[in-house]
């Protein structure tokens, strides 16, 4: 492949990553995906293609939604609540670079499981990559008219809060960084005033460790819950074995507990009116395994 053809690509990667991320909800699969567009484009007729970028979001798209229909089936006898592989941010990114990404939250990404597969890619075609809907229906081999139908029902079914609403980045670092001071001291009063009264924990062990079996909601449950099974983690943090380490991932700021240089657990939050109304706890070694290369920042 001539050096223009590579640049040409390289040049989309991050997005095709995104795109494929955002389908299959599995950062290792898009990123096999992305690869294999890759071997497509080097032996494909560059003559031929008028439009590289449509080109490669096609391949991209179509790929994805062939995975999606086998890891749903696979996610139907998952074990507990489920959560998306992290997409995890550069740590190499000074921090104040990063912006929240509300496209990419973990929220965002639980509500397009609940969609179909031609309801979900009409949706980020259209929404989150600003394709209209005639070349949304060229990628999709469907009628402008049918992807335009899609996309609306996609939306019926997505709470539109959680596409409008845009926290303080501020905020979302002061309040965050709060609520683990407040656990680590196991200081409840201050835990419970960063918490609405409708707080949501979502938990995600996959049957290899120990989490909430169902998604918790309400003060009393999340409390119970973070005192029971998260308290206990930071008792050992001030040992040489462990650390909690500062992690942007999802398009917001997380922290990972690391023990004996492996990590434990992940959590990431939504944050309405300088309050705690989502936490998202990843607990599955395998989706953990993606936060060993990114020590980020440490912060206790």
């Amino acid at each position: 492949m001539i050096s223009i053809e590579l640049d040409t690509f390289e040049s989309h990667r991050l997005k095709l990553t995104g795109l494929a991320y955002r389908i299959t909800g599995s950062i290792a699969e898009a990123e096999d995906i992305v690869q294999e567009t890759f071997l497509k484009w080097a032996n494909a007729d560059h003559k031929m293609i008028e439009s590289p970028y449509s080109w490669l979001i096609t391949v991209v798209t179509r790929m994805s939604l062939d995975h999606l229909k086998s890891a749903r089936v696979k996610r139907e006898s998952y074990i507990g609540p489920w959560l998306p592989e992290p997409f995890i941010a550069d740590n190499k990114t000074p921090e104040n670079e990063y912006e929240l990404d509300e496209s990419i939250t973990m929220a965002l990404m639980i509500l397009l499981e609940q969609l179909s597969s031609g309801e979900r890619a009409s949706f980020i075609l259209h929404d989150l990559f600003h394709f209209n809907f005639d070349e949304v229906g060229a990628i999709l081999d469907k009628t402008g008219v049918a992807c335009r139908k899609l996309a609306s029902r996609a939306r019926e079914k997505i709470d539109k809060d959680a596409l409008q609403h845009k926290p303080n980045k501020q905020d979302h670092l002061e309040i965050v960084s709060a609520f683990f001071e407040a656990v680590k001291k196991g200081d409840m009063t201050e835990l419970v005033s960063l918490l609405r009264e409708n707080v949501v924990l979502h938990a995600d062990g996959g049957g290899k460790a120990l989490a909430a079996l169902e998604i918790l909601e309400g003060l009393e449950l999340v409390v119970a819950f973070l005192q029971e099974k998260v308290a206990p983690s930071f008792v050992s943090v001030d040992s040489e074995d462990a650390a909690i380490t500062h992690v942007w991932f999802n398009g917001s700021p997380g922290f990972v507990i690391w023990l004996d240089e492996k990590p434990v657990s992940a959590f990431n939050f939504e944050i309405e009116g300088r309050m705690i109304q989502k936490i998202h706890a990843l607990r599955n070694p395998d989706k953990l395994s993606f936060y060993e290369p990114y020590s980020g920042k440490l912060i206790m």
